[in-house]
């Protein structure tokens, strides 16, 4: 099955859904079906708005996505509508500046030079801010409230319960990865998403990273499961 049939792209508000004009509805109800059941629990509780581009959709059409949005990621769908506003293009200088940043890829974490890993040691607290122009590994835990923005990889060796910024600077390749995943609130680039509502919390390790794959967030596990 093809990858970009539906393309998703998280705003401060909600959802974009890109759409191509060349398909039918039924397949693009199908894709949009796999993405969200991949990644919709960050969706879970909240209420968003959902916009769409690309294929024109009938109002019978909207519903059923509206609906199928709701259903899967459990989130309280207050909108659903054609944009109407046109997609933000990037400057001739941003695009160079792009091509020219060097990518290393490992098996893991994409996107780790050498040299440019900052660690820090503690807990950041409520209120707290750390950032790094690089990979920022937390040898503890971030608690809600706390926040920390790299413009590389996120790693924390601990529950990761606050804000966090990982690809500050519009890299994409950007993984966050915690032994406890929980964020308020989780961006890769200028991808956003959040956590979903949920009381008391995971307790045990179980250690997961965040990655982009067609302007989405998901979740895995990155290390193999002892059975």
């Amino acid at each position: 099955m093809e990858e970009n049939v539906v393309s998703f792209k998280a705003t401060v508000n909600g959802l974009i859904l890109i759409l191509r004009e060349e398909d039918d509805f039924d397949t693009i109800y199908r894709h949009i079906e796999l993405k969200v059941a991949s990644s919709g629990r960050f969706f879970k509780g909240a209420s968003i708005g959902v916009k769409y581009r690309g294929r024109k959709l009938s109002t019978e059409e909207e519903s059923k996505l509206a609906a199928l949005l709701a259903a899967s990621t459990g989130a309280e769908i207050k909108s659903f509508e054609e944009d109407s506003e046109p997609p933000e293009k990037s400057s001739a200088a941003e695009i160079a500046q792009t091509r020219e940043k060097p990518k290393m890829r490992l098996m893991y974490f994409k996107g780790l030079e050498e040299g440019m890993t900052k660690f820090y040691k503690g807990t950041v607290r409520s209120g707290n801010l750390v950032s790094f122009e690089g990979n920022l590994v937390v040898m503890g835990d971030v608690n809600p409230g706390g926040e920390i923005i790299a413009t590389g990889n996120v790693i924390v060796m601990g529950s990761l319960r606050g804000i966090v910024h990982a690809g500050a600077d519009g890299n994409k390749e950007a993984v966050v990865a915690a032994l406890n995943l929980q964020p308020t609130q989780l961006r890769i680039a200028d991808v956003i998403t959040r956590s979903p509502d949920t009381k008391g919390g995971k307790t045990a390790i179980n250690p997961e990273m965040a990655f982009v794959k067609d302007d989405m967030v998901y979740i895995e596990n990155f290390l193999p499961q002892h059975k």
